[in-house]
């Protein structure tokens, strides 16, 4: 498979949204386990409530764990210590 660089997404459109799972989501039909930091700069809130909002929509289960004090990674213990916990949960689950 040959990667693109992505730059502009307004040059860019028509490649970004054929890579974007948002644009894919009915095609995923297995368990999804999504973490999100509130204050992630990178990957924003609303892209991960997206994402969410669509799996379910095709009657996936999903569990969606936001952390409000977090940004892009989980620095704080407390916060890595649930996260990795819902993580083994959710493969104890679903595997």
């Amino acid at each position: 498979m040959l990667y693109k660089k992505i730059g502009d997404p307004y040059e860019q459109t028509e490649y970004i949204r054929s890579i974007s799972p948002l644009f894919h989501a009915e095609k995923i039909n297995k368990p999804l386990i999504v973490l999100q930091g509130a204050n992630d700069p990178r990957v924003l809130q609303v892209e991960s409530d997206d994402i969410v909002e669509k799996v379910k929509e095709n009657g996936v289960p999903v569990e969606y764990i936001i952390f409000e004090d977090e940004g892009h990674g989980f620095t704080k213990r407390e916060n890595q210590i649930k996260g990795y916990r819902a993580i083994r949960e959710f493969l104890d689950t679903y595997l």
